[in-house]
């Protein structure tokens, strides 16, 4: 049975967000480390494909439509692993506070869902500890893909799902993307204790709900600047 970083003796804590894209995620955890931080409170941020080790390597091959689905979950296990290693744990073991926009759910969903086995997936990301609070933002597919045409004129390739084939239409290969991507978080949702959000609420109520449970269950003057692990 996997534990989490505080059922491991961790002095920090983690703290995820996942959702479909366009579902507002990372706007909230982007307002929730703001409010951490001024707090005064000892705050990281890491976001998903973020790594300087392989982030050149996934724009190259994703402009030139060159990825399969295993090779798409190989770089992505090897970002998050690289990120775990030199930053989330070293952080975690010094008191931090990690905010992490996506985890290892994103590639549970995402990698299943571009038909990669799943205990293959798994496997791939056994070394990892969970989050301590996972909040899961759930849109109507139609809500997440106005937001995200809200601000770009057109979805992107892989984004829309186009590799795998569904429709010739970005757009319906978008729902039927993400549609199958909702299916696995909600498979999920019981299993590893996702706190759902109504993600088609406006940005400040979600927001508050989100504070309101991050101070509820997680002792926040532990992390004070300038407090010892």
């Amino acid at each position: 049975m996997l534990k989490t970083f505080s059922e491991l003796g961790f002095p920090g804590r983690l703290i995820a967000v996942e959702g479909l894209d366009g579902s507002g995620k990372s706007t909230q955890i982007y307002l929730l480390k703001r409010w951490l931080e001024q707090q005064g409170l000892k705050v990281f941020f890491s976001e998903w494909n973020s790594s300087e080790l392989v982030k050149s390597a996934t724009s190259k091959g994703k402009k030139t439509q060159l990825l399969t689905p295993t090779t798409f979950s190989l770089i992505h296990a090897t970002d998050f692993a690289d990120r775990y290693e030199r930053q989330l744990v070293p952080l975690l073991r010094a008191g931090y506070l990690v905010l992490c926009d996506r985890y290892v759910f994103t590639a549970y969903a995402r990698d299943i869902v571009r038909g990669c086995p799943r205990e293959w997936v798994r496997g791939l990301y056994d070394f990892a500890a969970l989050p301590d609070l996972t909040f899961f933002f759930k849109a109507r597919l139609e809500v997440s893909l106005q937001r995200i045409l809200d601000g770009r004129p057109e979805l992107k390739y892989f984004e829309a799902g186009m590799d795998l084939g569904l429709s010739s239409d970005p757009y319906e290969s978008f729902r039927i993307f993400q549609g199958r991507m909702l299916e696995q978080y909600l498979a999920m949702s019981t299993e590893f204790k996702f706190l759902g959000m109504d993600a088609n609420q406006p940005v400040e109520p979600q927001q508050a709900v989100v504070r309101q449970l991050v101070a509820a269950r997680i002792d926040l003057g532990a992390f004070a600047m300038g407090k010892k692990a």
